[in-house]
């Protein structure tokens, strides 16, 4: 069985790095003219069009250590970043519905609920690390793509009520005001700033935050973006004193942007459940 599992994990491991590939030309192409389904991969300095052999997730960016084939420019750490990060949700998510299938199995289409949850949660973190690379990238959300991690979000969350029968505890409120809960202190920061603090975008994501993770997880995936966000900032603050290169000032919007960090920080708290603060443990002494 152990072996068997592994084999399994090992396959859908290399499932999610091809995937990630493709997220990468996504991320990439978006907003570009260019299609994502179309077209074949090129060498952003040379123009020279890619072999099959230097496209194999991973693989290929080691083996040529991490330059172009033909003009030796140096490619971007982000490829194979995003193959790797695209795998290990895969596996991840695997490992998810594998421990709940306690809960699957009590169903007649357990396996199949079981799967179907597999390739949704899978194309809300694909769509999520899409939005990451291009904010990275461009500093911006793209609408399109935070309008439809919202509505994935709030269809889980409605799914998650339809399975409850609608029988709502206190913690299950506080799950559906959670979106409202994690938009407003984004939303009010931008307004007070005028958009110099935090992105409009970035108030976007935490409703999706919201819905998908509910309250507890959500409060805490919000606090660990911060502190990824503020080891990050301090990092590159110490980086550019050293290589006295940066003159003007790092801020928050204007050199570092918020979403990859909140996506970051969702991701962990999807799978590992963290509760920095003890929330959980002081709401169910408050709602008793």
């Amino acid at each position: 069985m152990i072996s068997i599992n592994l084999v399994m994990l090992l396959f859908i491991f290399i499932l999610g790095i091809i995937i990630g590939s493709f997220v990468n030309v996504v991320g990439l192409r978006y907003n570009s003219g260019l299609s994502s389904a179309k077209g074949r991969s090129k060498c952003f300095s040379c123009s020279i069009a890619l072999k099959w052999y230097d496209l194999i997730p991973l693989v290929s960016f080691f083996t040529l250590r991490g330059k172009c084939r033909m003009c030796k420019t140096p490619l971007s750490f982000q490829y194979p970043a995003v193959e790797l990060l695209t795998g290990l949700v895969f596996v991840c998510l695997a490992l998810r519905q594998i421990s709940l299938w306690p809960l699957y199995g009590a169903f007649e289409y357990g396996l199949l609920y079981s799967i179907l949850f597999f390739v949704f949660y899978a194309f809300v973190f694909c769509l999520l690390i899409v939005i990451m690379i291009y904010d990275i990238r461009h500093k911006i959300i793209p609408n399109k793509l935070v309008y439809a991690f919202i509505g994935l979000s709030f269809f889980k969350l409605l799914v998650y009520l339809f399975c409850k029968n609608f029988v709502l505890t206190g913690l299950d409120l506080l799950d559906i005001l959670s979106p409202i809960l994690l938009f407003s202190p984004f939303a009010f920061l931008w307004y007070v700033s005028g958009g110099k603090w935090i992105g409009f975008g970035d108030a976007k994501l935490a409703l999706g935050m919201g819905a998908l993770l509910g309250f507890i997880s959500g409060i805490n995936a919000i606090i660990l973006a911060f502190w990824i966000g503020a080891l990050w900032s301090i990092y590159i603050i110490f980086h550019d004193r050293i290589r006295s290169s940066r003159k003007k000032p790092i801020g928050l919007k204007s050199e570092i942007p918020f979403a990859p960090f909140l996506i970051l920080a969702t991701i962990v708290v999807f799978f590992t459940q963290a509760d920095f603060l003890g929330i959980e443990e002081f709401i169910s002494v408050l709602t008793g």
